[in-house]
């Protein structure tokens, strides 16, 4: 899930009364019990299939799903084939799963920079971050605190003695990053960070300079940052940089997708969306585990998808409207993946009765096992037609009185939003503590929770895939 903020949100019981007064709406019409067959494809929705789905998604052979990343391109792969297995068709060329595009890139230079104090190489520096054109610099780099501040008249880069914060994750990163945006506010040209041997920065510099990426300007910090080994530092010898550029580059990547072709001849042409995102931050940490599985976010999510295709696939008769199966490249750099789909579509977007996007089913809040709460629940009426159709199998579908309007806008639902189509996030849990961090791993998920949630989707969207009902914005 993409947010501009990360937060963990601590809530106790208010969902409830909203859940309650959700699903004391009165449904356009009654619901029949699922019928012999529905439940016969319902069966394909098992606690084994999505624990066999998500420890592969969510395992360190993937390497946190990065965009772009290698391991990303066989997560795809693997997508493709449960897809095909379901008997889905591809909506890609002359019928491929995957719908692929070429981006640009950047990466730190591993070679190319240099650092001297007083005409001798430091024995041990290394860039961490660099910048679109080369950075030199000839004179006294002094060594300065947050303490006392910068003086008015500095110009030139300046040096900070650094201490590990905490140890745990990306926290070093993380709080660098924004030491180095401050001092960019105030026109500092270049940063040396003196730290100790046995940094998280080292490693994180060997990563940034292993893996392209993609350019996040959200991200991006300003100025280029070189680590010095703590031993060599003086501040009153003249220092020479020669710091190199960030290399370009391309690289492939690619939305997966498939339909599952409708059963009528004219509600066929209209479809269903589920979809999730397959990225995730890939294996940047600096402590002992550098891989951000992703497990909750969203390899739980893409476990739906393709757990929710197999329930449809074995549906006989199908259902009456298609059935599109989606996983995004680059959400969490801004929803990448989806902007394209969408400005793009292989199905017409005007024939897309909504998109179900799911997101961070996999721990529930206390008090909230085997409920799932929409995002922008005000926005149609789509939750309340969800919620009716779910609780025939024990599922709840409520509004969240904290997070449903305040993330409408922080997933891939929103892309089909601006092209007016119905579109939400699903989810079943909260920003937890493991949010973000290499530590969301698929052992923490409850599984159980995480099936019954996808068999309530499964039932909430069956009189919408049967044409039964049409969601509508409000």
């Amino acid at each position: 899930m993409h947010k501009l903020v990360i937060m963990v949100v601590v809530w106790a019981l208010p969902w409830a009364a909203s859940a309650q007064e959700a699903l004391r709406q009165e449904p356009p019409k009654a619901l029949a019990d699922l019928t012999p067959q529905e439940y016969q494809a319902l069966e394909k929705v098992t606690e084994n299939s999505v624990t066999g789905t998500i420890s592969f998604l969510a395992s360190d052979e993937l390497g946190g799903r990065g965009t772009p990343s290698k391991e990303f391109l066989i997560a795809t792969t693997y997508v493709a084939s449960r897809l095909r297995a379901a008997g889905a068709t591809g909506l890609g060329p002359d019928g491929s799963y995957f719908l692929e595009s070429t981006i640009a890139t950047i990466q730190t230079p591993h070679t190319g920079s240099e650092f001297q104090i007083a005409g001798a190489s430091a024995p041990r520096f290394t860039l961490l971050n660099s910048v679109a054109e080369p950075f030199r610099f000839e004179g006294k780099i002094p060594l300065f605190s947050e303490e006392v501040g910068l003086p008015d008249d500095h110009a030139g880069p300046i040096a900070i003695a650094w201490n590990e914060v905490d140890g745990a994750n990306s926290s070093a990163t993380v709080v660098l990053r924004r030491r180095a945006a401050t001092l960019a506010a105030k026109n500092v040209p270049a940063l040396l960070v003196v730290c100790p041997s046995d940094s998280q920065l080292w490693k994180a510099a060997l990563q940034a300079q292993n893996e392209p990426r993609v350019e996040n300007s959200r991200a991006r910090i300003a100025i280029p940052i070189l680590l010095v080994s703590q031993h060599t530092w003086t501040d009153d010898q003249v220092c020479k940089l020669e710091l190199a550029a960030t290399l370009q580059g391309q690289a492939v990547v690619r939305n997966v997708a498939a339909v599952l072709t409708g059963s009528d001849a004219e509600l066929s042409k209209q479809a269903v969306i589920f979809s999730a995102h397959l990225d995730h931050l890939g294996s940047g940490g600096t402590g002992e585990d550098p891989v951000f599985n992703g497990a909750d976010d969203d390899a739980s999510g893409v476990t739906a998808v393709l757990t929710l295709a197999d329930a449809f696939g074995s549906l006989e008769p199908r259902p009456k409207r298609s059935l599109l199966f989606v996983t995004f490249w680059g959400e969490e750099r801004g929803m990448l993946g989806s902007k394209e789909f969408v400005a793009a579509s292989p199905w017409p977007l005007d024939q897309c009765v909504a998109d179900i996007n799911i997101e961070m089913i996999g721990r529930p809040e206390e008090g909230a096992l085997n409920k799932c709460w929409m995002t922008g629940w005000g926005e149609s009426d789509l939750g309340t037609l969800i919620a009716t159709g779910s609780r025939r199998v024990g599922v709840e579908n409520f509004e969240h009185p904290t997070l449903s309007a305040r993330l409408y806008r922080s997933s891939d639902n929103i892309s089909f939003v601006s092209k007016g189509v119905v579109a939400h996030s699903f989810s079943a849990g909260s920003l937890h503590k493991d949010y973000h961090q290499p530590s969301d791993e698929w052992q923490k998920l409850n599984l159980p929770h995480m099936t019954q949630i996808i068999r309530g989707l499964y039932a909430g969207t069956l009189p919408i895939a049967q044409g039964e009902w049409t969601p509508k914005p409000k």
